[in-house]
């Protein structure tokens, strides 16, 4: 039959009156004013599947709607969509639980035509029920934390894919993407400006590293770059970390040099101190000097009695001025250096030194 009665009589107030492929309603009242007066308070729609719905159990599957298939319905204005919902999925031989419905807005059970704003002709999407996980029937979803972030751009720099520059170091070729190192520093950003504006001819997308640092160095610093950390860090060396301060320094990332002045606080020894306070004066780390400086005071015996830390003052001689001012204002505070200050780690220096340089 093309107008099929699938429900009690929607005249009765109580159900859905619905066909397959049809727009026509079925009236139950002989009397031609009542049914126009009954009209006024229902609304003609269509239900429309948005897709092919299934039957689904655990040994087969059936396929009961055809995607796109229209199916007419007569409601009353007031009448709840859970009347709709269980209509549907009986007629075509469906779980209700596995449909949901859609209009402007995902259909609840208590909705009306009414309280939906849903006007004659108008359609309602029908579709298998999606899963919803705790966090969003809860209505609080977490932010997934960086790690995919943190995976994905280390493997861009890891795969070489789409690279368009290199750094070469000694005999090693590092590849790179210029658009992420002028992203994150002023140096590279301009350096690709003065390629663009005079090309040179076998040196475009090259940066000559030299091998003074090593390959594993250079890989820290592109790590910084395009994750923003350097795994392992607290495993360098002193000679690594300072290789890392140069490349900082020399390449303006200034966060990077400002991690790397932080992990050298905490190495100072006797031994080291005087490397460190001469590299402080290539570098410009000026974090890393004060710390030298404090380490000095606290220890001034020893230092000065540490045969490479006059071989490396004899380097830089200017460097000794800081160091006897701050011996004279130990003088003048009548402290004369007996008090150490407190030190992170081993032969490490105190966080008061690390936060006096801002």
């Amino acid at each position: 039959m093309a107008n099929n009665r699938l429900a009690n009589n929607a005249s009765s107030g109580g159900g859905v009156t619905g066909s397959t492929g049809s727009t026509g309603v079925g009236a139950s009242s002989s009397n031609a004013t009542a049914a126009a007066n009954q009209m006024n308070e229902h609304v003609e729609f269509t239900v429309k599947a948005d897709e092919d719905l299934y039957l689904t159990g655990a040994s087969s599957t059936i396929r009961r709607v055809v995607a796109g298939t229209n199916y007419s319905c007569l409601m009353l204005k007031t009448q709840r969509f859970s009347s709709l919902f269980r209509h549907y999925a009986k007629y075509h031989g469906l779980r209700k639980d596995d449909l949901e419905y859609n209009f402007v807005n995902p259909l609840d059970n208590e909705d009306t035509p009414e309280s939906v704003q849903l006007q004659r002709n108008d359609t309602i999407n029908v579709r298998k029920r999606r899963p919803v996980d705790s966090e969003e029937r809860s209505g609080s979803v977490s932010i997934p934390s960086g790690t995919d972030y943190f995976t994905a751009m280390r493997n861009l720099l890891d795969n070489g894919e789409h690279t368009d520059m290199i750094f070469v170091v000694g005999t090693t070729a590092i590849r790179a993407h210029r658009c992420i190192l002028a992203a994150r520093g002023i140096f590279f950003k301009e350096e690709f400006r003065r390629e663009i504006a005079s090309p040179q001819e076998g040196s475009e997308g090259r940066i000559e590293v030299g091998d003074e640092v090593s390959e594993g160095v250079v890989r820290a610093v592109l790590e910084f770059v395009y994750c923003n950390r350097v795994p392992g860090i607290v495993n360098f060396t002193v000679d690594e970390l300072l290789d890392l301060l140069s490349l900082a320094d020399r390449w303006s990332f200034r966060d990077l040099k400002r991690l790397v002045e932080f992990e050298l606080m905490c190495l100072i020894d006797v031994r080291n101190v005087a490397r460190m306070y001469c590299a402080t004066e290539e570098h410009s780390a000026k974090r890393l000097a004060n710390a030298c400086i404090s380490f000095i005071m606290d220890n001034i015996r020893e230092v000065t009695g540490d045969t490479s830390f006059r071989k490396e003052m004899g380097r830089y001689p200017h460097l000794c001025i800081p160091v006897l001012k701050a011996a004279a204002d130990l003088i003048l505070d009548g402290t004369g250096g007996g008090s150490k200050r407190q030190r992170t780690g081993e032969g490490g220096v105190g966080a008061s030194s690390v936060m006096s340089d801002t």
